[in-house]
């Protein structure tokens, strides 16, 4: 409680600074900011179309709200990127030199924002060089002739535009642009002010092309590259591709090979089927040999010599040659008719000479059986027969066996052309894998160029921005206020703190806390020209006697109360003090005797440094009630113990102006050691709070003052309690002298 009624008596003392800077700071935000204009808004509603937009991705089926979040981020990331907002500044910069005018407002540019910029531009170092940069003719050539007069140098006017602190065209400007999400949809609001209507419409405009420019040129870039990449690639697959499909083609009609697999094929079967052809026919030539030597065993001479006549062996020559052509022809298959007409013709003609081979051997045959008993003419036919059999199995063996010849020679030239073939197919087919692969992924990012397409064709403002009218409210009320509160609390936060650090005794408080030592009571500082200062000091100077009095230890009988005056340093008005309490106690009648050094006694004497009692720095006998010694400064001389413990009280004078030193502390703890106990502090120039903690409430007494000296000791409630009373006594006393006045009227 002590701690925050010293802090409010703290506030209350510097309450007139406090409150003469926050007036001086707020009457400077008043008048600094009188010629403050409201900011004109412009804002606009864009359509991203990243969550709801179609898509013809396979990703885009599910809603993946991550990828979402990270593209809606994305988008206003490249709106508030600084290569976006430098070409929002430079085309800004453009249009306003080539569609303003100085005279009037046009093309939503206002004539001050093109005076003052075509004015900046042409005073600066280079102007005349600028102005030759602008073509009214065209924005995009004056946007051109612009980036290419830019370098990156602080002297460049262009590149400065940008960097510097320029209320239109820097980054520090444009970057006060605010993107922000509508909730969790698809659509951007893009908001900006600006002192100039004019400034604030275009720049929203400019930067939505330019925006968008700026997301293809991200978007599509990367997609190109992928693109170009890929296509590359499917040319380069797709010639090698072909260079290997053309050579096995080559390779195919140089070796005559139409489809070499059914080929193999082909002739596999056509080997499996000649294998069984010659063993049947082997077979047949055999039993023929076998069954013709058994015939011929069985005939007699006549019958063999009949056999080997010049006429039967050429009949027999000729059924054999026409034998051996049937068979050639019949295991050659042919559809042909002039083929089929012929091989009938080789039918008769061998039925023709085996006829005439049977009527041969029947001139030679003279017995009609044989030795075995055997018809003659059975054995002849039978011989006949076997012979042509023979004669055809021969034939047949002879075809059979060349043409194994042939299917060997097809082995031999096919095993190598296979071995070829299937590695050039599998070239062939490691080429296609590749290029559909690389198709794949040509195509893959062929649909993600269209998705990109759609998405940028997604982008749509709702709302385009609306050329602004009437400017906003200003906050310069807000502004001033806020100064003064903020002002305000700063000084009281300064003043409180310097209170807190400050090592002034000021105090009782304070004075208490620094020294740790007991406070006897409080004078106040000599004001004459205070109207209640005398009274003030009387009201002091009888609480200063009676907390003397009572606090005088006992005395021996026939001696004096001693008090010993203390000091640390010249500037505590213990001479004031001690006047006052003198003239007080004479005027009660106490007999008071003041001893001072340098009047009675000299601090750097001997006597001074031995003495052991007070009467050893006197001459005459003490009779007095009080003696009053004045010691000289501590800081400047010692103190014999011997006086400070004959006192019946050792008194500390202090100024409350007086700042607490580290040596004020040494000289303190020496102090207390030399009297084993606290001396009491008497602190002088106090003000008048701090007075009125031990004499109570000091004049004047008026109603104001009281209810101040209540409120400042936190009597609240006794406050309320007054006033209340006091309306209470002011009503009753209105009734009172209401009825007196009816009563004097009757």
């Amino acid at each position: 409680m002590d701690y925050i009624l010293y802090l409010l008596r703290a506030f209350n003392r510097k309450l007139i600074w406090i409150l003469l800077g926050t007036f001086l700071v707020t009457l400077f935000f008043y008048f600094r900011t009188a010629k403050m204009r409201g900011a004109y808004n412009v804002e606009t509603t864009l359509y991203t179309g990243v969550i709801s937009g179609y898509g013809i991705e396979d990703n885009n089926v599910g809603i993946n709200y991550a990828m979402a979040q990270n593209a809606i981020d994305n988008l206003i990331n490249i709106i508030q990127a600084e290569s976006t907002l430098k070409r929002v500044s430079i085309n800004l910069f453009a249009r306003v030199l080539v569609l303003g005018s100085p005279d009037r407002d046009q093309n939503g540019i206002t004539a001050s924002s093109y005076n003052y910029t075509y004015n900046h531009m042409k005073n600066s170092p280079r102007g005349s060089e600028l102005v030759a940069l602008i073509d009214k003719s065209s924005q995009e050539k004056t946007v051109e002739n612009l980036l290419k007069f830019e370098k990156a140098d602080r002297d460049n006017y262009v590149y400065g535009l940008f960097y510097f602190q320029h209320p239109y065209y820097s980054y520090g400007a444009l970057k006060r642009i605010n993107v922000m999400r509508l909730g969790s949809s698809d659509l951007l609001r893009i908001k900006y002010s600006s002192g100039d209507p004019g400034i604030a419409y275009n720049t929203i405009e400019i930067l939505m092309s330019v925006f968008v420019d700026e997301y293809r040129i991200l978007r599509y870039g990367e997609t190109d590259k992928v693109i170009a990449y890929f296509k590359s690639e499917l040319n380069r697959i797709g010639a090698q591709l072909s260079r290997e499909e053309d050579d096995l083609t080559s390779y195919n009609v140089q070796n005559k090979i139409i489809n070499y697999y059914d080929e193999t094929k082909e002739i596999a079967a056509i080997n499996k089927e000649f294998e069984l052809r010659e063993q049947d026919i082997l077979f047949a030539y055999n039993s023929s040999k076998a069954m013709l030597q058994e015939l011929e065993s069985q005939m007699l001479t006549n019958e063999k010599q009949a056999l080997v006549s010049i006429e039967m062996l050429a009949k027999l020559k000729q059924a054999s040659e026409l034998t051996g052509k049937i068979s050639e022809m019949e295991t050659v298959s042919n559809e042909d008719a002039d083929v089929v007409k012929l091989l009938n013709s080789y039918k008769e003609q061998l039925e023709t000479a085996r006829g005439e081979l049977s009527s041969i051997s029947h001139q030679y045959i003279g017995d009609k059986y044989s030795k075995n008993g055997l018809a003659k003419n059975t054995i002849i036919e039978q011989w006949l027969d076997q012979t042509l059999l023979y004669e055809k199995a021969k034939a047949e063996l002879d075809i059979i066996r060349n043409s194994r010849n042939a299917l060997n020679d097809k082995y031999e030239f096919f095993a190598p052309i296979g071995t070829t073939i299937k590695r050039k197919e599998r070239l062939i087919n490691f080429s296609e894998q590749g290029y559909l692969a690389n198709l794949k992924s040509y195509n893959d990012a062929l649909m993600r160029k269209k998705n990109l397409e759609m998405t940028s064709a997604a982008l749509k403002v709702l709302n385009p921005p609306a050329y602004p009218i009437t400017a906003e409210s200003t906050n310069r009320k807000r502004l001033v206020l806020m100064a003064c509160v903020g002002t305000f609390i700063l000084l009281t936060a300064f003043f409180m703190v310097i209170e807190l650090l400050d090592r002034t005794l000021r105090d009782s408080t304070r004075a208490k806390k620094l020294t740790k030592c007991p406070i006897l009571a409080n004078f106040p500082e000599a004001n004459t020209l205070h109207l209640y200062n005398k009274e003030c000091e009387n009201i002091a100077t009888k609480n200063l006697s009676s907390s003397l009095l009572s606090a005088f230890t006992p005395r021996e009988p026939g001696k004096p109360y001693i008090l010993n005056i203390l000091s640390f340093g010249d500037n505590s008005d213990k001479d004031i003090v001690i006047k006052f309490l003198t003239d007080y106690w004479n005027s009660i009648g106490l007999n008071i005797r003041t001893i001072i050094e340098g009047v009675d006694f000299y601090a750097e004497s001997a006597d001074y440094m031995l003495a052991t009692d007070v009467s050893q720095l006197v001459s005459t006998t003490i009779t007095e009630d009080i003696l009053i010694v004045v010691h000289p400064e501590m800081s400047s001389c010692n103190i014999p113990t011997p006086l400070l413990k004959a006192g019946n009280l050792n008194m500390l004078v202090a100024s409350a102006k007086y700042g607490w030193k580290a040596q004020d502390d040494t000289l303190l703890a020496k102090l207390e050691k030399q009297m084993d106990a606290k001396p009491y502090i008497c602190l002088t120039d106090a003000p008048k709070y701090d007075i009125e903690i031990y004499t109570g409430m000091l004049p004047p007494y008026s109603a104001f003052r009281k209810m101040s000296y209540r409120l400042s000791q936190l009597s609240i409630g006794e406050t309320i309690r007054q006033w209340k009373d006091y309306f209470t006594t002011q009503k009753k006393y209105k009734k009172e002298k209401s009825l007196k006045t009816t009563d004097d009227d009757n």
